[in-house]
């Protein structure tokens, strides 16, 4: 059993491990250990040649497929030879690379957002830009030549083509055909022998290729964060390996405590026939080593086969299919702790029957080995009297029995608490605004950048869904992006709150964009998307908990001459009120946004699921202001702009027929359209949640199963050392059922101390433990709650009842006289 949940965990960590290792290879596009953005071919081969170099991928960048139905999927045309495909999770399965000037293959993804059928030989256009500066596009026909499975973590398909169609739309030229394009764009990944020391690897390669300054990334999936993460996720098995470690100590000290006292008197005849304190100790590793031999093995292959099983669950919140880990560690090391664990819990039952002598052995019993005055009491002793002075005999064994069954008690409250205190609304709040979310395909083209004049949100759509039934509430949200001049008060207030030491710190993970803010700021020059909202939307960012300045008038924001202003970086009402210069324009202060002036009513917190996606096609450097005027202003400012978003609220009892009507459309009509419901965000919660609550309920029931078996264990040791005793006082006197109802109160007063103990303490670590680590949750409202101590008090009630009650059938095997004579 230790074995067994040894392996569970060490399988669980390690496979855990290896499948966020997996999925961010999968999220950065490949798997090698360095990659190179530009770089021409005669660079590529240098550094192949070199003997650090396992071998070199290389890859042409045509451009970027831009048909209607890969709207919001981003599709690159490449070439790239069979390195470079098969470190990308982009080599065909069906079928084989491109060799001839009009083939392709393509992963299924694409194929299905084309409507095209998973086979060979099928005809698929492409249309896409030889000229990013140009709108003018290029169709390109291809025959299906091969395919692969849909990398879903992926940030991109890709669409290889054949070096012959490359070198034709290139000229052969070997690197970007003109600046500012990517057509003819040369990359390259590196794989290396070695995962150790990449960076310097990676210069010396460079300085001994004599190609210093040239620009690399290194894998993130092969970065010292990705490794912290790794080890921060897989650390509540190696915690729970600790548990693991005490609960088969406990279980297996008693087994060897039993056996130790029930062949007391075996051992005391070895050592009068000459036998060893040495040898005794021997006796006995020597029977939990043969113990070992059996179990062991036992244990890993029942204890991996459960990890097999739990893996699936425990990685839900990853995406792509888990891969169970098959690491040697997992067998060797849960084999050595098992091993050490079995010869620890040796020591004392060991020692003690090293230390037995012969005639200790003859009148071995249960009480401690000491002279204790016994006072003298009148009268007869009840029953329950003496169950309790039995109970006093071994106090260290009484308090054992109780720790340990507590312990699984106050654990299995703990995470029960922990786990009941999670507030779906809370944390659905922070990420969707309304029950579901429809989006234009092109909002979440970070690439091509978003449409205005999409056709994915068309009127018919649109008129669908508002029209379906159970529609409560509706929203809409518009946008518009623009170069704006800014007045001298906006770029007073940004200069204010974009001082050295905030700039200093963005600098320090984005160089490049702490340096557009403070362009932007000199030059007073800014990008503004200019949102037009209603309904849902409108409500969310008007919220109280929202506005940091000023306040919201919906009559007078309705007249089309106030805007509301975004703050630039999310600050807290408490920052706000003490002061603190906002990065925005002021309530008050009048801006002039594309030939119309607007007061600010008030400043208000971006909401990320309005304000969010991907702006426009253009100029997209330097700071980014939101401004939020009326939708029915903004539409006859902007009559041909089409919806960026639809917000829908629908009755509880039509969340599942508004979900199968988009599901439906999705699927036959337009299957870019992006969709976000509560209800499959809720979903994916409790999945990427599963295993936290599945691991600590786990350990929780191992804990408390271990204490069971010390409470069982405990009334075996404490029957079998007193056999000749009963056979005594039922001699005297008391019956079978006497006997029986003494054990049956023994067991009930181990249980009465365990519930006892199990709720105070359960009381104060809820109360206080799991009360501060929710109140650091911002997603969780603590609730006391000690229900699985309701729940487990009658089933421990039960077991002290039903325990002793299996002890005294086993004990009744035995006369009375043959008891007795035991030597």
């Amino acid at each position: 059993m230790t074995t067994l949940m040894f392996t569970t965990l060490f399988t669980l960590a390690q496979s855990m491990s290896k499948n966020m290792v997996e999925m961010t290879f999968r999220q950065t596009g490949y798997d090698a250990q360095a990659s190179f953005k530009s770089i021409t071919g005669e660079e590529a081969a240098l550094i192949g040649a070199h003997p650090d170099v396992r071998e070199v991928g290389e890859s042409i960048v045509l451009g970027v497929a831009e048909n209607r139905e890969l709207k919001g999927h981003q599709t690159e045309i490449r070439w790239g030879d069979d390195s470079y495909a098969a470190h990308s999770f982009a080599w065909p399965t069906a079928g084989r690379m491109p060799e001839a000037e009009d083939e392709l293959a393509v992963d299924t993804t694409v194929l299905d957002y084309l409507g095209i059928p998973h086979e060979l030989g099928q005809q698929v256009t492409l249309e896409w830009r030889t000229d990013l500066n140009s709108q003018e596009t290029t169709a390109s026909t291809f025959t299906l030549c091969g395919y692969w499975e849909g990398n879903a973590s992926s940030y991109a398909s890709m669409a290889w083509v054949s070096r012959a169609f490359a070198d034709q739309m290139t000229g052969g030229a070997d690197g970007p055909v003109s600046e500012g394009q990517i057509l003819g764009t040369h990359m390259a990944q590196v794989s290396l022998y070695s995962d150790r020391n990449i960076e310097e690897t990676l210069d010396g390669i460079l300085a001994d290729t004599g190609l210093i300054g040239l620009e690399y990334g290194v894998n993130l999936a092969y970065s010292p964060e990705m490794g912290a993460a790794a080890f921060s996720e897989s650390l509540p098995m190696y915690l729970g390996m600790i548990l693991v470690f005490v609960a088969g100590y406990l279980i297996i000290y008693n087994i060897f405590q039993i056996s130790v006292t029930a062949d007391v008197q075996f051992y005391g005849k070895l050592k009068t026939l000459g036998m060893t304190k040495k040898q005794l100790r021997r006796l006995i590793y020597g029977q939990a080593n043969r113990l070992c031999l059996i179990g062991i093995p036992i244990g890993l292959v029942l204890g991996w086969g459960l990890g097999f099983l739990l893996v699936p669950t425990l990685l839900g919140m990853l995406e792509g299919e888990s891969v169970v880990s098959v690491s040697p560690v997992i067998f060797l090391g849960s084999a050595l702790f098992a091993w050490v664990t079995v010869l620890i819990s040796c020591l004392r039952p060991a020692r003690l029957a090293g230390k037995v002598s012969p005639v200790e052995a003859l009148r071995a019993c249960d009480a401690p080995d000491k002279t204790k005055r016994m006072a003298k009491k009148r009268g007869s002793a009840s029953l329950r009297e003496m169950a309790w002075a039995n109970l006093g005999r071994n106090k260290k064994r009484t308090a054992l029995v109780v720790c340990s069954l507590s312990l699984g008690l106050v654990l299995l409250s703990c995470f029960y608490a922990k786990n009941a205190a999670f507030d779906m609304e809370k944390y659905l709040s922070g990420l969707t605004i309304a029950d579901f979310e429809l989006s234009d395909a092109s909002s979440e083209d970070y690439t091509g950048g978003y449409d205005p004049q999409g056709s994915t949100l068309n009127q018919e759509l649109v008129s669908q869904v508002e029209q379906a039934d159970g529609v409560e509430e509706t929203g809409h949200a518009w946008s518009h992006q623009f170069i704006w001049q800014m007045d001298d008060g906006t770029a007073a207030n940004l200069a204010a709150y974009y001082n050295e030491d905030i700039l200093a710190d963005w600098a320090s993970y984005d160089a490049q964009g702490a340096q557009d803010a403070e362009n932007s700021i000199k030059e007073k020059q800014a990008i503004v998307t200019l949102f037009g909202l209603d309904g849902i939307p409108l409500e969310a960012m008007t919220d109280e908990d929202h506005i940091l300045a000023g306040s919201f008038d919906p009559e007078a924001f309705a007249t089309g001459e106030y805007a509301l202003a975004v703050s630039t970086a999310s600050i807290s009402k408490e920052e706000a009120k003490g002061g603190k210069t906002l990065p925005a324009a002021s309530v008050g202060q009048t801006v002039e946004l594309e030939g119309r002036t607007y007061q600010v009513m008030a400043v208000v917190l971006p909401d990320s699921s309005v304000v969010d996606g991907a702006l426009e096609a253009g100029e997209n450097t330097g700071l980014e202001l939101e401004y939020v005027i009326p939708s029915d202003s903004f539409r006859e400012l902007y009559p041909d702009n089409t919806m960026r978003r639809l917000y829908v609220n629908v009755k509880e009892g039509q969340v599942d027929a508004m979900q199968e009507l988009l599901d439906g459309y999705t699927a036959s009509v337009d299957r870019t359209l992006p969709v976000t419901s509560r209800q499959t965000m809720a979903q994916q919660y409790e999945e990427e949640t599963r295993s936290s609550a599945v691991m600590g309920n786990a350990i929780s029931v191992i804990i408390a199963l271990v204490g069971v078996l010390n409470f069982a264990n405990s009334m075996i040791t404490a029957i079998v050392s007193r056999k000749r005793e009963f056979a005594v006082i039922q001699s005297v006197g008391m019956t079978k059922r006497q006997l029986r109802r003494m054990l049956v109160y023994e067991g009930l007063y181990y249980a009465g101390l365990t519930l006892l103990t199990s709720w105070i303490v359960s009381a104060l670590a809820v109360g206080i433990g799991v009360r501060a680590v929710t109140a650091a949750d911002d997603f969780s409202t603590f609730r006391f709650t000690l229900l699985p101590l309701g729940v487990c008090t009658p089933l421990i009630l039960i077991l002290a009842v039903l325990i002793p009650c299996l002890c005294f059938l086993n004990l009744e095997k035995q006369s009375v006289v043959e008891r007795l004579r035991m030597e």
